[in-house]
């Protein structure tokens, strides 16, 4: 396989994207390993801590870089190419900046957005024509895959946690944030979060109705996901407060 089709917007050798196929699921074993590899050594060895955390802070912004400029190269020079305001984009931005300096209301916006949005790319990625071995495959599995890696890092190995409460100040900001996308789709021809119309490709939208009704199905299914994320921070929660009462008592 030549350079050319490894990064060609429309290959002609490299088969299209399978879900769950043998390359997908080798991919999400991949990243399962890789993550759980360095946060169980990174809890054991101060070197190997200091090694993982750098490595994610300059990963994080080398592939998302070296992405946008095969979109804007190798695809079409446009407004997306340069800028991407969906919740990913927007995470890996924000895995950078408590990276370089902790924020406990960025951490938690990010365990949402990434821990929801980030899963779901893994699980049903919107690669199509871009399978195994193309570059677009392994950025999407590679970027994805380090924003968990970076909250898992947080919870685990530097001990953070979603305080109480969190949920919904995230289902609130997250609201607003989506009323601001949705002028500058509306102003820039843009579809970020597609809350201004389905996408072009197919997509599980197409089950939810047509526009804009799809939109409060996408919150209701929001809404659950980040509860069920949220759900395991209320148990850690329940459990200290009965520690402190056994422990006053």
């Amino acid at each position: 396989m030549s350079f050319y089709e490894f990064i060609s917007k429309n290959p002609s050798i490299i088969k299209p994207f399978a879900l769950f196929g043998t390359s997908h699921i080798l991919a999400l074993t991949t990243v399962i390993f890789f993550i759980t590899v360095f946060t169980n050594l990174s809890n054991k060895y101060e070197r190997v801590h200091k090694f993982y955390k750098a490595f994610l802070l300059i990963a994080l912004p080398v592939q998302e870089i070296t992405f946008r400029l095969w979109d804007c190269f190798y695809q079409d020079l446009r407004f997306e190419s340069l800028l991407s305001l969906h919740l990913c984009s927007i995470a890996i931005f924000l895995c950078i900046i408590i990276l370089v300096k902790y924020n406990q209301s960025m951490f938690e916006i990010l365990f949402f957005w990434g821990l929801g949005g980030a899963t779901q790319a893994l699980l049903t990625p919107d690669i199509s024509i871009y399978g195994f071995p193309h570059f677009r495959f392994f950025q999407v599995f590679l970027s994805h895959g380090l924003i968990i890696a970076t909250i898992i890092y947080f919870l685990l190995v530097e001990d953070k946690r979603v305080r109480k409460g969190s949920l919904k100040r995230v289902l609130i900001n997250t609201n607003i944030y989506a009323l601001f996308v949705f002028f500058i789709n509306s102003i820039f021809k843009t579809n970020y979060l597609f809350i201004n119309h389905k996408p072009y490709t197919p997509s599980l939208i197409d089950l939810l109705g047509p526009w804009p009704f799809y939109i409060i199905w996408l919150e209701l299914i929001m809404i659950v996901v980040f509860t069920l994320l949220y759900m395991p921070v209320l148990y850690v929660e329940k459990h200290a407060v009965k520690e402190e009462l056994e422990a006053s008592s």
